[in-house]
């Protein structure tokens, strides 16, 4: 799992790169978002094995998770 922007701030200090996390079988995209105390609305894009995915994916062993915030320019 790797978090961008201003989701790192949810990873401990020091810590870079990706992150390995274990979830219960069944766990979704959103049961990640709140192990790590992620407040729903700071989430935008959710990529899983480099695909678009939404918050109720079911996330299976080894899965790639990338979590993006809302991005502000254009």
């Amino acid at each position: 799992m790797t978090l961008f922007a201003d989701l790192r701030k949810y990873t401990s200090p020091g810590e870079t790169g990706s992150r390995r996390c274990r979830l219960p079988a069944g766990a979704t995209v959103a049961d990640l978002v709140a192990e790590l105390g992620i407040p729903p609305g700071e989430l935008m894009t959710v990529g899983v094995n480099g695909e678009l995915a939404a918050t109720g994916t079911v996330l299976g062993d080894g899965d790639d998770v990338a979590l993006f915030s809302p991005m502000e320019g254009g």
